[in-house]
């Protein structure tokens, strides 16, 4: 499945209304906030169609998992160009087994749970919350464009930073490039993050740089280790890849469209998250020409030097860079 499909549940009392534009999409917050009655509302509508009073408008098929817990498999394997919607009282929806029987399918999935999908790749952008205004319920992103400085907007300079990657390979060699004199440590992965943060020393401020296209598992918890610091940083853009092709120092067919427009070219049966596909429209535009070859493990110094390291850096919001660039580094 591709694209961005809009959906409104409604019936006389209640009205939900969003878009669901990636393979996995994650609603939380607290009980009484509306989620499970929207699950609610799809089932009565699936069970007694329009003599519910329930009103479902949706382009594609919404359903909900309404099976057991020992022959999920088998029910999976009957949904296809659909939306499913699961909530969290299903537990296998947490195991890795599950993670890889939703890969590659052309469904998108809608997740209803408190608790974070460690073996699911989901996005900071697609982590909502419910918003309610009388009778309307909105989901509204938990986590926006996220490169803002923690707390203190007014702070000048970074004492100390350290920069912290979730990567080993090619995004870590840039950052080490382009920050030259910052340290920068790698995080061995995703889960790596928080624990890193905690074992700064005191006087050192935390330069978190993350694939937000895969980030939204860990979002939550490192939020809450850096959001009463003023001296953290958090830069997730949706992937390093996403980043050189932004900057424009690589050509690729429909390359503009392609960036302003993702959910119309990303199939879910061929790519589980979105930084998987820009890494693979990165590879392919490059593959045949050994200065420009992209690979994650190592970075080519094409981009690593002059002109083309500087126009990448530029792709990072200023704000970002400045505060960097502008800090005190650790003696």
């Amino acid at each position: 499945m591709k694209g961005s499909h809009h959906i409104v549940v409604e019936s006389e009392r209640l009205k939900y209304e969003f878009d669901i534009k990636r393979n996995i999409t994650v609603i939380q917050g607290d009980s009484a906030t509306g989620k499970t009655t929207l699950v609610e509302l799809l089932n009565t509508y699936a069970v007694f169609g329009t003599e519910s009073g329930i009103s479902l408008q949706s382009d594609v098929k919404c359903s909900v998992y309404g099976g057991g817990t020992d022959d999920w498999k088998g029910i999976l394997e009957t949904y296809n160009d659909s939306i499913v919607f699961f909530d969290e009282d299903h537990s296998f929806i947490f195991e890795k087994e599950f993670a890889e029987a939703i890969k590659g399918t052309s469904n998108y999935y809608v997740f209803i749970t408190r608790q974070p999908l460690y073996n699911i790749p989901y996005s900071i952008r697609e982590i909502y919350g419910i918003r309610t205004s009388g009778k309307f319920h909105f989901p509204e992103q938990i986590y926006q464009e996220f490169y803002p400085i923690y707390s203190d907007i007014k702070m000048q300079v970074l004492q100390s930073p350290i920069i912290l990657v979730e990567d080993s390979g090619s995004g870590y060699q840039f950052y080490c490039r382009a920050f030259d004199g910052i340290r920068c440590i790698s995080a061995q992965g995703n889960a790596g993050i928080a624990r890193e943060i905690c074992d700064l020393p005191g006087n050192c401020s935390p330069v978190v740089i993350a694939d937000g296209a895969a980030f939204g598992a860990y979002m939550a918890n490192v939020y809450g280790i850096i959001k009463s610091r003023s001296d953290a940083l958090l830069y997730l853009p949706e992937s390093f890849e996403w980043i050189i092709l932004k900057s424009g120092v690589i050509s690729a067919e429909n390359l503009d469209d392609i960036l302003s427009h993702p959910e119309r070219y990303i199939d879910s049966a061929e790519y589980f998250s979105w930084e998987q596909y820009f890494t693979d429209i990165l590879s392919h535009a490059t593959e045949n020409d050994p200065v420009k070859s992209y690979s994650k493990r190592k970075l080519a110094s094409f981009y690593l030097e002059g002109k083309n390291l500087r126009t990448i850096i530029n792709e990072m919001p200023k704000e970002v860079v400045k505060l960097i660039q502008e800090s005190t580094p650790l003696i």
